[in-house]
C-alpha cells in the first residue's frame, strides 16, 4: 500500500532535517527541482512511482547505517538506557546498566512488547493521538515517572524516571528509552510531551 501525500510528506521533511539535508540538495540528487520536493513535503503531491522507490531506498540506506551506530552506541552505555523499534514495541538494544538492573528481560532482544505494555508505556502506545503523532515525527520527546512499563514478572519492579526519544530512521520510528531508579513515593504518569514545533528555531 503506497502512503498518501500528507503522510509521506511529513516523514520525507523530518527525515530530511534530522539529517541535515537541505531542500536543495535533496533536489539534486533527485534531478528535480526544489518546488517539487516543497509540493512533497506539504503533502500536495508524491513522486513518480520510480522517484518514490528511490527515496526509500536512500532514506533506508542512511537509516540502518545511522541504527547500527546506535545500537553499538547503545550496547556500551554504564546508564539504563534501551532501543525499542516503535512498530510492535520490539526490543532492539540495551546498555549494560539496563543489563545489570533488569537482566532477564534484557535476554528479550529481538522481542516484541506490545501486548505486554503497561501504566505509562501503553498510554502511550495506544492513545491514538499520541501514537500517530509519534509517527508522524511530530512527537519527539516524552518524560515520565513509572513503577513497571510491562506486565512481564521477569525482574524485579523498580520504580523509575523515564526520558524516551522519538526518532525516524527511514520508514522506521526508533524509541530511544532512557531510565533512571527513583522512589517509590512520588506520582506515577507522564509529566512532560515535547514536539518538534516546541524546538524548532525562530
Amino acid at each position: 500500500m503506497s502512503p498518501g501525500p500528507g503522510a509521506f510528506g511529513a516523514r520525507l521533511r523530518t527525515w530530511r532535517r534530522m539529517n541535515g539535508i537541505k531542500q536543495e540538495a535533496l533536489a539534486h540528487v533527485l534531478g528535480v527541482s526544489q518546488t517539487a520536493i516543497s509540493i512533497w513535503e506539504n503533502g500536495h503531491d508524491l513522486p513518480s512511482a520510480a522517484r518514490l522507490v528511490r527515496i526509500e531506498s536512500l532514506m533506508a540506506k542512511v537509516a540502518s547505517s545511522e541504527l547500527a551506530v546506535e545500537r553499538l552506541f547503545v550496547e556500551r552505555q554504564q546508564g539504563v538506557r534501551a532501543l525499542f523499534d516503535a512498530d510492535g514495541t520490539r526490543l532492539l538494544a540495551v546498555s549494560r546498566g539496563y543489563r545489570a538492573l533488569w537482566p532477564q528481560t534484557a535476554e528479550l532482544q529481538g522481542s516484541f512488547f506490545v501486548e505486554y505494555l503497561v501504566n505509562e508505556a501503553r498510554h502511550i502506545t495506544t492513545t491514538p493521538a499520541l501514537a500517530q503523532a509519534i509517527l508522524s515525527g511530530d512527537l519527539v520527546l516524552a518524560s515520565g515517572y513509572s513503577l513497571r512499563m510491562t506486565s512481564l514478572q521477569l525482574d524485579e519492579m523498580v520504580p523509575h524516571r523515564w526520558h524516551a526519544c522519538f526518532r525516524r530512521y527511514g520508514a522506521r520510528t526508533i524509541v530511544d528509552v532512557v531510565t533512571e531508579p527513583g522512589e517509590d513515593a512520588r506520582e506515577t504518569g507522564i509529566d512532560d510531551l515535547v514536539y518538534l514545533d516546541d524546538i524548532r528555531p525562530e
